[in-house]
């Protein structure tokens, strides 16, 4: 336990208060009258010290405030100054004011030459026999997201990559699972709204194992979806994917998504 509190106002205030009763009981105390004349010495100059200090210290922190004060009065006047060179910068057109007001002129915004590529695709089957696709991507600034998917049956036709659908949800539902599947894969690609578009995600597939899915019953279709893999097989460009899908809609074809 610490018999003097070691803070400035605690140690101040600790023999404050007993400085008077040494004093008055010196001798049972065994202090002599030059050790309390110096202690009474040392606490007068730190209680001197200590004021002095404190006013100082408070005199300091409203100097603080009235220069916080004038600051921000100079920057919110300034910057309405600011704002009426950069008027009349637009108006000339030109780099000129900018230059005779010594500010940097705004950058141009510089085109965006890559989107990010989604990833962690997951999938989810529903008791109706649907399939559910999420999956993390960058939705800023517009992005949409492009879904293509390729299957394999159960008598080993594995089909090419088809666009499904351009949604900006990160989460798309097929409603138009074939029936007689192996296992079945979808990839996502990020489009930009300047037509930028990334590279195909990691296909994620979703297996029905030995079970075709035509016959299933929702206790042998409820299973987890597989691992990751590169998907293989033709990839269709955006323009062709679209071109596929109008084709496919003219001839009263059904569509997912």
């Amino acid at each position: 336990m610490t018999t003097i509190e070691r803070t400035q106002q605690g140690t101040l205030d600790f023999f404050t208060r007993r400085i008077d009763a040494w004093t008055e009981n010196a001798a049972l105390l065994n202090l002599s009258a030059e050790d309390l004349a110096a202690l009474s010495a040392f606490l007068s100059d730190a209680q001197t010290k200590f004021t002095e200090a404190k006013e100082a210290l408070d005199d300091a922190r409203a100097k603080v405030d009235l220069q916080d004060e004038a600051i921000d009065d100079l920057y919110n006047f300034g910057s309405l100054l600011v704002q009426q060179i950069r008027v009349a910068a637009k108006k000339d057109g030109t780099d000129e004011i900018y230059a005779l007001a010594k500010i940097e002129p705004p950058k141009k915004p510089s085109a965006r030459t890559e989107a990010p590529v989604p990833t962690n695709l997951r999938l989810r089957n529903t008791t109706n026999g649907n399939l559910v696709l999420s999956f993390t991507a960058n939705k800023g600034q517009g992005s949409v997201f492009v879904i293509q998917r390729q299957y394999k049956t159960v008598g080993g036709t594995l089909t090419q990559y088809e666009y499904m659908d351009t949604t900006s949800e990160k989460t798309w539902t097929d409603t138009n699972v074939p029936s007689g599947l192996e296992w079945i894969g979808y990839q996502v690609a990020t489009k930009l709204t300047n037509g930028v578009v990334s590279d195909w995600s990691d296909r994620k597939d979703f297996n029905f194992g030995g079970v075709s899915n035509q016959a299933a019953t929702p206790a042998q279709a409820q299973q987890s979806a597989a691992a990751d893999t590169d998907g293989e097989g033709q990839t269709l460009t955006i323009e062709d994917a679209q071109a596929l899908k109008d084709a496919q809609t003219a001839k009263g074809k059904p569509q997912a998504g």
